[in-house]
């Protein structure tokens, strides 16, 4: 009986890590997107959809650095949490083979397969964009689907870099 409640604490831990670690990158990913579409924007212009100072330029650009960026710190700060006992490795092997499995193990391989995977979500975008004729957006219309784009982008970037982060057996390596 202890052992299945020992069993729940176990993934409310991981739980309880995930949301943090996505939460503050959401977080952070949207007040840097605001920060970048108020830069770049003057106030009262409509933002085009293409173009050198355009949606999709900040899109593309923003995708991939971001999910570089998001894929390294995820990645990173599961591993010292997994090396402070703060959460729980998962004992999955790649034999499943699921996306998130396919990912690689080294830090910075991973966080470079991110970054493609943030370039290909943000060509889904524009092309729903262009699909929609939304040619012209006024600057706080894209400001709020530019935070939100940031946001969910940093939460399933983060998402995925936890996961494969806490399924790495780097730990098993370093101490042999």
């Amino acid at each position: 009986m202890y052992k299945k409640a020992n069993n729940r604490m176990q993934f409310s831990l991981n739980y309880r890590f995930l949301l943090t670690v996505a939460g503050v990158l959401a977080l952070f990913s949207g007040v840097i997107s605001v920060a970048l579409v108020l830069v770049i924007w003057p106030s009262g212009v409509y933002v085009p959809l293409w173009g050198q100072q355009s949606i999709a330029t900040h899109l593309v650009a923003y995708s991939a650095v971001f999910g570089f960026v998001l894929g390294w710190v995820a990645t990173k700060s599961t591993r010292r949490a997994l090396q402070h006992s703060r959460v729980l490795p998962l004992h999955w092997h790649l034999k499943s083979q699921t996306l998130i499995d396919r990912l690689p193990a080294g830090a910075f391989n991973r966080a470079f397969i991110l970054s493609l995977l943030g370039l290909t979500i943000s060509l889904i975008m524009l092309l729903i964009l262009n699909v929609q004729q939304l040619h012209l957006l006024p600057r706080t219309d894209y400001l709020v689907l530019s935070t939100v784009y940031a946001m969910l982008l940093a939460v399933a970037i983060t998402t995925m870099s936890v996961y494969r982060a806490l399924g790495d057996s780097f730990l098993h390596h370093s101490k042999v």
